[in-house]
């Protein structure tokens, strides 16, 4: 996934009405996905000095809209701050925060706080805009240690500026700013110290008029990028030289589902050369490792991704080694190359999928919005050509598209999955040639109507208001589980995300976050506190009991003897220790939720004969976790040591790295 954070960060000086305002010209801004403008962004300064600050863009009929107003002191901090609007998921924003004399005090939605303050400090908006940010970083660059402590705790500072010479009559300065997230943030100011730009290959803004140079930006500052994901990798890959012995663990053997005791494993290279029973002479080795009261596994998989360089290390300190991609931006492959190769931290990416959605209100955030039947199948080839394995369809694809569409992915040895186009059911198009269906809504909304128009946010909320209806014991559900296992259909559920969605309001822990968030850094943690769907007044319980049917969805159609593998489509690493719990939660043997995560996704994806199992010959991509998750699924969660290709991760380190405390 490409964890989208709201859009954070503060501060500068304030101004009173007998002050000279700053010389802060109003400016106006574009925001894209890819290529396709998704809306707007402005910045200004009032007549009383208090900066103002518009953001609001649309991301398949969800997305923000806020409005900022902050007030700064003589030293450049904030005095007082204002959101109002909405956030990504339409439910209210209204934000306030005050600092003065020493005290600061905030409330929000979400959250709420005081504190006493020894020295100035800034407060970090939860809904905050480009505008905080630029506040911030103007107030960073005149600090003799360019850093500042944060509210409600933390400290931010600029690591690396950069001035680069764009043309003859564009001098601009990449900035790049720690602390607000598990990696750097990048920021472009102009000469003048004003925000510019923060190109992405996600979500992008950028000042109006300079849209043709987004892309070269974006292109230096991935360069940056790289370096310092490069030196990361180059300080935290353990490599062997000779072999390395696993001494006395528990073997999960993927295959059988089921625990073998006391066993040695014997890895050389990176392959897994032998695993010898107790008494057995272990060969001379380099390294020995201790397995006692512990369990070592395959490495997980990750089945519904969408992932940058920053996703690399979450994923690997939790344990997932591959992982299948399920839309992305058109710079995959060379993601995938440099995880592959180990030249970035990060999974082995198996398959890329080519998204493909009908340009529109609701369309897609990225790769190819198409207009025609005849531009989607050249997208196709498009994607056939850079070596993608799948085709991924989305809401805006009209039903008579499908056929064809999958006849042209099929002849060239691709897969068909994604969303239920809108004004279909998912048995239509099984019918018409998916492969693979993603999203347990998805599979709800085939109950429903095909009249729902699931472009747009009903495909969440009618969930939440009917899911509970559905009769997984019917002759219905019965027909259409029959028919996903006769077709060989495959599942990957995500239902993790939906328990956020359906059953927290703003205020409560995401659930499925809600194990890890003292693990996380601060500001991270703050937005896992903004609640799910605005849910209607009296239906808070009708929502939940929609979820919990989701759950016993999963299972019925696991019982029916139909493929599912685990995906999550949200934080990396974490967000996958929860679906898993989360099957186990809905009656699935915890042998088989492994078995999911290991050797049948490796089934699905067609690399069985190398990785899936703890067995002689294959690749040694293979986790080390404290405890036993046949007996407790979550012991998943406390991985000790992860080994892809032979390279030697410790978890501790990789947290450490990117601010995140180890399980113990």
């Amino acid at each position: 996934m490409k964890e989208i954070f709201a859009l954070v960060l503060v501060g500068l000086m304030a101004i009173s009405c007998q002050q000279k305002q700053d010389d802060f010209a109003s400016m106006e801004y574009k925001l894209f996905f890819a290529d396709n403008q998704a809306g707007y962004y402005s910045s200004s300064q009032d007549a009383d000095g208090n900066y103002r600050f518009v953001m609001e863009y649309n991301d398949r009929g969800r997305g923000p809209h806020l409005e900022e107003s902050i007030k700064l002191n003589e030293n450049r901090v904030i005095e007082s701050l204002e959101i109002l609007g909405h956030n990504y998921l339409k439910d209210t924003v209204s934000e306030v925060f005050t600092q003065k004399d020493g005290s600061a005090s905030w409330k929000s939605t979400s959250e709420s706080g005081e504190k006493s303050l020894a020295e100035e400090a800034f407060f970090v908006g939860v809904n905050s805009s480009y505008g905080n940010a630029e506040l911030l970083i103007r107030k960073l660059l005149g600090s003799a240690d360019k850093a500042i402590d944060l509210l409600p705790s933390g400290t931010v500072r600029i690591s690396n500026e950069e001035k680069i010479q764009i043309s003859d009559s564009l001098s601009l300065n990449l900035i790049e700013v720690t602390g607000f997230s598990f990696t750097p943030n990048y920021y472009w100011l102009d000469s003048d110290n004003r925000f510019f730009a923060a190109p992405s290959t996600w979500l992008s803004c950028i000042r109006s008029g300079y849209e043709s140079v987004s892309e070269q930006l974006l292109t230096i500052q991935t360069d940056r990028e790289k370096a310092y994901y490069g030196k990361l990798a180059s300080n935290l890959t353990q490599k062997t030289d000779g072999k390395i012995a696993i001494k006395n663990v528990s073997v999960f053997d993927a295959n059988r589902g089921l625990m073998v005791s006391n066993k040695t494993v014997i890895v050389n290279g990176n392959r897994i050369e032998a695993i010898l029973s107790a008494g057995a002479s272990v060969p001379e080795v380099a390294r020995e490792i201790d397995g006692t009261d512990r369990t070592f596994l395959p490495g997980l998989f990750d089945m519904h991704t969408h992932l940058g360089r920053s996703d690399g290390i979450l994923n690997l300190a939790a344990g997932v080694t591959s992982v299948r991609d399920l839309a992305n931006s058109l710079d995959l492959p060379e993601i995938r190359d440099e995880f592959n190769e180990n030249k970035v931290l990060g999974p082995r990416i198996l398959i890329m999928s080519g998204f493909i959605d009908k340009a529109g209100p609701y369309a897609g955030p990225i790769g190819k919005i198409v207009s025609s039947l005849e531009e989607a199948l050249a997208a196709v080839d498009y994607y056939y050509e850079r070596g993608y394995q799948q085709i991924k369809l989305y809401s805006s694809i009209e039903p008579e598209w499908v056929k064809p569409i999958a006849t042209k992915a099929h002849s060239l040895g691709m897969k068909v999955s994604g969303h239920i186009p809108a004004h279909m059911l998912a048995q239509d198009a099984v019918k018409n040639g998916y492969d693979e269906i993603q999203h347990v809504n998805m599979l709800a909304l085939n109950f429903m109507s095909d009249t729902i128009d699931s472009r747009t946010p009903l495909r969440f909320s009618m969930i939440g208001r009917h899911a509970h209806e559905i009769n997984v014991q019917s002759p219905e559900f019965k027909s259409f589980a029959k028919l996903l296992k006769t077709e060989k259909i495959v599942l990957d559920p995500t239902v993790s995300i939906f328990e956020g969605m359906l059953t927290t309001k703003a205020g409560e822990p995401d659930p499925q976050m809600e194990a890890v968030l003292d693990r996380l850094p601060i500001q991270v943690k703050r937005g896992f506190y903004s609640g799910g769907l605005p849910i209607p007044d009296g239906m808070e319980d009708r929502y939940k009991e929609s979820y919990q049917r989701l759950l016993e969805i999963v299972f019925a159609l696991y019982s029916e003897g139909v493929t599912i593998v685990p995906g999550t489509d949200a934080m990396p690493g974490f967000a996958l220790h929860k679906e898993l719990e989360n099957y186990a939660k809905a009656g699935i043997p915890n042998a088989e939720v492994l078995r999911m995560a290991t050797i049948i996704s490796a089934k699905v994806i067609g690399v069985e004969d190398e990785l899936g199992s703890v067995d002689i010959g294959k690749l040694a991509d293979l986790i080390l976790v404290d405890g036993n998750p046949l007996e407790d699924m979550s012991a998943i969660r406390r991985v000790e040591l992860t080994i892809k290709d032979g390279n030697i991760y410790e978890a501790e380190k990789l947290y450490e790295s990117i601010g995140v405390k180890h399980f113990k």
